[in-house]
Parts: C-alpha cells; sequence; structure tokens
C-alpha cells in the first residue's frame, strides 16, 4: 500500500504547491497591489514554510518557481522573463541562494528528527526484548524462547539460535532453518562482528573477546549493524546470565545439601546416640548384677523398653523424612471421620502424655474427609506429643476442629512457653530445632517438617501462632474433597 500511495502523494505535493504559488501571484496583481519587497518576502515565506514541512525536493522546486513568477509578474519589463536592470540579477541569486540555503536545513533537521525517531523506536525494541528476555532464567529456556521472541519483536521473517554451552541449534519456526548447525557452528567462532551470507545477517555470540557463547543468524529486516551488535549483546547477557544463575543454584543445592547432612550427623550423635547409651549401659547391669533386686531389674527393664521405642521412632522418622525427600509418598486416600480419629489418636498416646489432659473439641456433624488415615494420623501424633513435651506437667492440650466452605481446620493447643519469635520462620524446615531445644536429648526436628510435607501431599497446609509464656497454637488444613 505504501508503494502504490507514495507517487501520488508526491504528485499531490507538487499541484498544491503549483496551485498556491500562482493564486498568491495572482492576489497581488489583481486584488492587492504590493511593492516588490512585499512580494519577495511573501514568496520567501511560503517557501519557507514548505521547507519547514516536506523535503527539499519541494522547497528547490517552489524557490524556482517563485523566482519565475516573481520576474514574469513583478520585474520590468512585467509580463515577461527577462531582466532589464543588473541589480534585479543581484536580488533574484539572493532569493534563489537563500531559498536553497533554507530548504537544505530544513530538510537536514527533517533528516536529524527521523533518524532520532529511529533510533527511539529501536531502544524501545531493545527494552521490550530485553524485559521478555528476563523471564526466563534457565539456559534451556532462554535458548527455547529466545528465536520466537526475537522474530514477534523485531519482525525478522527467520531467527536460529546456536548455543555453544548445549550443542544445539534453535529455530523460531522449524520449516525454515536458515543455516545447517554445522554452518552455524562454524560461524560461531568468527572473529567478524556481523556478516551476510545467503541473504542472512551472522552476529557471532560472545562476552569479551574470547568467551564465544554461540551465533545467532536472522533474516528481512535491514537494521544498522549496531543493532544487530546490540540484539548479539542482550542475547549474550541473557545467556551467559542463565548459566550463572544455574551454576549458584547448583552451589546452592549443594551448599544446602550439606548443610542438611550436617544438620542429620547431629541429629544422629545427639539424639539416636542417647537411646542407645541408655540401653547399653541398663543391659550391662542386667547381666553383671546378677543380685538385683526385682524392683530395680523391672526399672532397668522398663527403660531398655522405653529407651528402644523411642530409638524406634527417631529411626521411623528419619526413613520417613528420607521418603520426602525423595518423593517417594503415596497416598491411599479415603473418606474418614474426622473425630473418630483424633480420639483414636488421642487414646492411643495416653503413655506418652505424660498426665497432660486432652480437650477435644470437634462437631459430632463433620462430614468424612478424604485423606490418607495413616497419615494424618502422623500429624496429629506430631503436634500432640510436641505440646505434651513442650508443656508443664498437668497443663491441658486442646484440640479444635472446625470447616469452611472448602476446608477442615484441626488445631492443637498448648499451655507451654511458646515459640521464640526468630524460631517461628523456621520451624517448619528440615532438622531444625529452636533454642529451647538445643542440647536437649529429645527432639530431632523432623516432625514439623514431616507434618508439613504430609498435608503438602494432601494440597493442605499448617501455621503457628505463638504467645511466648503462655503457649503455641499448630493449625493445619486439608481440603474438603481431595482432587488427586
Amino acid at each position: 500500500m505504501e508503494k502504490h500511495t507514495a507517487p501520488a502523494r508526491m504528485v499531490s505535493r507538487y499541484v498544491v504547491l503549483t496551485s498556491t504559488a500562482f493564486l498568491l501571484a495572482l492576489v497581488f496583481v489583481r486584488l492587492v497591489r504590493v511593492n516588490q519587497t512585499t512580494v519577495a518576502l511573501s514568496f520567501l515565506v511560503l517557501i519557507l514554510i514548505t521547507a519547514s514541512r516536506w523535503r527539499l525536493a519541494y522547497s528547490v522546486y517552489l524557490s524556482l518557481l517563485c523566482t519565475l513568477l516573481y520576474n514574469f509578474f513583478f520585474l520590468p519589463p512585467v509580463g515577461k522573463l527577462t531582466i532589464s536592470d543588473p541589480q534585479n540579477w543581484v536580488a533574484l541569486a539572493a532569493f534563489l541562494c537563500t531559498s536553497v540555503l533554507v530548504s537544505h536545513i530544513s530538510d537536514r533537521e527533517h533528516r536529524q528528527a527521523e533518524a532520532s525517531e529511529a533510533r527511539r523506536r529501536e531502544i524501545q525494541l531493545l527494552y521490550s526484548f530485553s524485559q521478555k528476555l528476563l523471564l526466563q532464567d534457565e539456559l534451556s529456556g532462554v535458548a527455547r524462547t529466545t528465536p520466537s521472541v526475537l522474530a514477534s519483536v523485531f519482525g525478522f521473517r527467520g531467527v536460529a539460535l546456536y548455543v555453544r554451552a548445549q550443542d544445539s541449534v534453535f529455530y523460531s519456526d522449524p520449516d525454515n532453518s536458515l543455516l545447517s548447525a554445522i554452518d552455524l557452528k562454524t560461524w560461531s567462532e568468527s572473529e567478524e562482528v556481523v556478516s551476510t551470507v545467503k541473504e542472512v545477517k551472522l552476529i557471532p555470540l560472545r562476552l569479551g573477546m574470547q568467551h564465544a557463547l554461540g551465533v545467532l543468524a536472522v533474516t528481512d529486516e535491514d537494521y544498522e549493524a549496531s543493532m544487530y551488535e546490540a540484539i548479539a549483546s542482550l542475547v549474550s547477557v541473557a545467556l551467559e546470565r542463565a548459566v550463572a544463575l544455574e551454576r549458584t543454584n547448583r552451589l546452592e543445592a549443594a551448599r544446602e545439601s550439606e548443610k542438611l547432612r550436617s544438620a542429620l550427623i547431629d541429629s544422629v550423635t545427639h539424639d539416636l546416640r542417647t537411646p542407645l547409651t541408655a540401653i547399653r549401659a541398663a543391659a550391662t547391669t542386667l547381666v553383671v548384677e546378677k543380685d538385683l533386686p526385682e524392683r530395680e531389674r523391672l526399672d532397668l527393664i522398663a527403660v531398655v523398653d522405653e529407651e528402644s521405642a523411642r530409638l524406634d521412632r527417631l529411626i521411623g522418622q528419619a526413613i520417613e523424612m528420607a521418603q520426602l525427600d525423595t518423593e517417594a509418598l503415596r497416598l491411599d486416600v479415603m473418606r474418614q471421620s474426622v473425630r473418630e480419629l483424633i480420639e483414636l489418636t488421642v487414646e492411643r498416646m495416653q503413655h506418652r502424655l505424660h498426665n497432660h489432659p486432652v480437650h477435644v473439641h470437634a462437631a459430632d456433624s463433620l462430614p468424612d474427609i478424604p485423606m490418607d488415615r495413616k497419615l494424618i494420623q502422623r500429624v496429629l501424633q506430631h503436634l500432640i506429643e510436641n505440646a505434651a513435651r513442650f508443656s508443664p506437667a498437668g497443663r491441658p492440650i486442646t484440640l479444635t476442629t472446625a470447616t469452611d466452605e472448602s476446608r477442615l481446620m484441626v488445631t492443637v493447643e498448648d499451655e507451654g512457653p511458646g515459640i521464640d519469635p526468630e524460631d517461628l520462620p523456621f520451624i517448619f524446615d528440615k532438622y531444625y530445632r529452636g533454642k529451647r531445644q538445643k542440647g536437649a536429648s529429645t527432639g530431632t526436628g523432623m516432625g514439623l517438617a514431616i507434618a508439613r510435607a504430609i498435608l503438602k501431599a494432601h494440597h493442605g497446609g499448617i501455621e503457628v501462632r505463638s504467645k511466648p509464656g503462655k503457649g503455641a497454637q499448630f493449625t493445619f488444613w486439608i481440603p474438603m474433597s481431595f482432587a488427586g
């Protein structure tokens, strides 16, 4: 459409200029009698207006036309294209030179304005492209999306990207491969900035002089070389950023793994060795002391039994944590009575409650909820056991249930010392033990992490509220319907 309208627009502008110049001349000849200076200045104003709005060619044409009209209608002898007075030659030359000079200056300003607008558009395109590149953090994601993003933002018909770190080529259009992978790999080592092969522009991607990242191939758009270099720089930075982020994530994962490993070793040292020591001491005493009174013998047997059970729980939690770490947790979901599950759990835990009365507030009208019975029971056991462990002897533990439109909520509340505010953000982290637990022989820091993982598998969650000196309140929830 542009190609067809341009000639018509050019012709129409020449017609308008010609008509305007003749009309102005007729006005001064027939309607308004003015001197030659006024006529010359009027023609000059018309030329200046034309020069300020349109190109040099239009103003030069108008300058010549006005010179002829001025000579024919206003300089003696009037009605002829001749000049009898040599001073008129000087006036006409000055008039024409001034017109051409102003037109040239105006045309140059037009070109500079157009160049500035083109640069502004290019900067806007580069900004838009850089914003879309930042949406991807992984190297594979950056490499895969860059060709299509380039094609959509800059209007390239085809884009190919060879990434050296992956030794792979990615295309904006699979049907338009531009160049073979071998050719692109060869050009990635090129020292040239921008090259053209088979109407395809090739831009090596590099950071610095030696660090080659790959090569970019584009077609169809005729941008300046600096634009291609800017595009290549953005792609290079995005690729290197993705590599750096992946490297950082791997290092962070390695540090976290080492931290967890150290925490687990610490847990084994302080928690597993304690019951083993007690069992060994009791067993040794039973073997060596043959004449122990029956009461002391029964006490030692009770120690062995209690510490064995505790050791079994610790090992079970470690195995449970390992299963959660490897995502080996599998749910056996069936609809269960919540009140019945809570009462059964409390009954089974009586020997661990240490004389803590448990108050259950659960409505009889609660609907059956889809859940894995054994796993939710473990969550309740962890929370009730924690409440009993950290509450003063004889203080009550309260269990309350509630529902909203989509969730069942269960709250376990104690009247212990509460949780220190600085411990709250980390209370559900694996192997984390708060200040009150450090140095104690109970607790591995796995119970709450296990509970959170089980609830997450149920598409639920858990939160804690604490009032130091007044107790802690743990609330967990699971959905009323389970999608799997």
